[in-house]
């Protein structure tokens, strides 16, 4: 039985990486079959996906950060 989608408000990263991580388990066991393996494979992928996308959003708040610890002075310099 399939579960319901979490809403992106309840999404977390780690417990992302770790149903990936379990999913790659399953895989690696080579006990399922062929149409489990791509219905595993593709959630595997959709999470992979929403961490990219969390992990990039995540480095350009960063980088503002840091940019707005460089003084204008030094940015006139450059």
């Amino acid at each position: 039985m399939p579960r319901a989608k979490k809403s992106a408000d309840n999404w977390n990263y780690e417990t992302s990486v770790e149903q990936v991580e379990a999913i790659i388990t399953d895989l690696e066991t080579g006990d399922l079959p062929l149409a489990d393996i791509f219905e595993q494979f593709e959630k595997a992928v959709t999470e992979l996906k929403k961490c990219d996308n969390f992990l990039q959003d995540k480095q350009q708040q960063a980088q503002l950060l840091i940019e707005t610890l460089i003084p204008e002075s030094d940015e006139q310099v450059s």
